[in-house]
């Protein structure tokens, strides 16, 4: 029973709006490395290429700050032990299957596991750019700080794929977003749950500018008040529902407008451009480039954020609760179809090029696949799956527990045990 009121506390709990567009993410994620080995030389494949590449990595770190928590257990468990372990895997892949000579090492990732990589610097990042002291102007100044570095690191001709370095300076102003952006999240949903605490607040604010507090009509009696109330939530509920689609409709309009760049400029713009991790010597492009694609970047940000649905769907919002395995697995399966030479069947087919990526994106989600190979993506301690006990076994009988073989002196609820123990000892004199 207790176990059920945590699953069902936990669900309650979860984002679906970020579930549901991580799976809209991983699918252009697996879609954009397909179409990496056969689009060719089509225009209209290029032009989907470069619109996924706008703003699939930056809403990708997003999204990991949304969810990141600085926890060195967890940076061990989940990011660094999957790197080292898939890292390993991939270069043996590269050597054995691929046929191709790569050495073992760990400085410079391997294609996809980059992401990887990043998270753990971010992650490790966290402490400098939270805390009590950071007001929300110091994190105003930070993210700004973080978006000029993600500019000035492209005149680096050093900073490439060694260490990622890179793309870890260019795409942390997304993850710094994500982390910044729950915490107003919560506060908000805060506010909405004791809205008592936020009149409060209102009353403090009025306070200090005034020096003098809210007025409030005392003459208006419970039902008034009440009544006042209802027809503002009301008037607020009417706003927000027009605001929405009105949103959408502005933000689609801008990026149609993006796309229409995109699709006229599209022999202009190279690849490597949109990857984070070649300089602007290298590439033979401008700093305004990063600037605007900072700025379409964001636009996808804002449109996804106010389309995507918060509620659970079912199957997608799955998807979107195990995007790692997929992450992690697909470039197997990818480069496999490469190196036998299936693209050169489909070439040019947009169709089965989706109908692929969507059943590589079902399969590498399904659940005993995922549970399968969890072992691999997640250090938990042991290999072995952890064995349920029992509520009550042998070694625990009337509240006492067996701690490194002896019985503990502490109850299941509360205290010390020293009273149970003294009545025992009493009833055996």
């Amino acid at each position: 029973m207790k176990q059920q009121t945590i699953a069902v506390t936990k669900a309650a709990e979860r984002n679906y709006r970020m579930d549901n567009l991580k799976c809209l993410l991983i699918f252009t994620v697996v879609f954009g490395h397909m179409l990496e080995l056969f689009m060719g030389k089509n225009d209209s494949f290029k032009v989907i290429y470069l619109v996924i590449y706008s703003f699939h990595m930056p809403l990708f770190a997003f999204i990991s700050g949304v969810f990141a928590r600085y926890s060195p257990e967890k940076i061990r468990n989940h990011l660094i032990y999957p790197y080292v372990v898939f890292q390993v895997l991939y270069l043996l892949f590269a050597n054995l299957v691929l046929e191709k000579e790569a050495e073992v090492q760990f400085t410079t990732p391997y294609w996809l596991l980059w992401y990887l990589f990043a998270s753990i610097a971010w992650n490790l990042l966290l402490p400098l750019v939270q805390g009590n002291g950071f007001t929300w102007r110091k994190k105003a100044v930070v993210l700004t700080a973080a978006f000029l570095a993600g500019i000035l690191i492209g005149f680096d001709n050093k900073a490439g794929y060694y260490l990622s370095f890179s793309r870890i300076v260019e795409f942390f102003p997304y993850f710094l977003l994500g982390a910044y952006y729950r915490e107003w999240a919560d506060r908000r949903k805060t506010a909405k749950r004791f809205p008592a605490d936020s009149r409060s607040l209102a009353d403090d604010a009025s306070f200090m500018r005034t020096g003098q507090p809210a007025m409030r009509s005392a003459g208006q009696t419970e039902a008034e008040r009440e009544a006042c109330s209802a027809g503002a939530s009301l008037k607020k509920r009417i706003q927000k529902a027009a605001a929405r689609p009105a949103a959408m409709l502005c933000l689609g309009a801008l990026l149609c407008v993006l796309i229409y760049v995109i699709t006229d400029n599209v022999d202009e713009i190279k690849y490597a451009w949109l990857y984070g991790s070649v300089s602007y010597e290298t590439g033979n492009y401008s700093w305004r480039f990063r600037l605007l694609s900072i700025g379409a970047a964001l636009l996808w940000l804002v449109f996804f954020l106010v389309s995507i649905p918060g509620r659970k769907i079912p199957f997608l919002s799955h998807i979107g609760a195990n995007t790692m395995s997929i992450y992690l697995l697909h470039g197997f399966l990818i480069k496999l179809m490469s190196k036998t030479r299936l693209f050169n069947e489909i070439e040019h087919d947009l169709f089965s090029g989706l109908l692929i990526s969507a059943c590589l994106v079902v399969f590498l989600s399904w659940r005993p696949l995922v549970r399968l190979l969890s072992p691999l993506m997640r250090w938990e301690g042991s290999f072995l799956p952890a064995r349920r006990t029992p509520h009550r076994n042998a070694g625990e009988r009337n509240g006492w527990r067996i701690q490194g073989g002896f019985r503990s002196g502490e109850r299941r609820r509360g205290g010390d045990g020293s009273a149970g123990l003294r009545r025992k000892m009493s009833m055996r004199r």
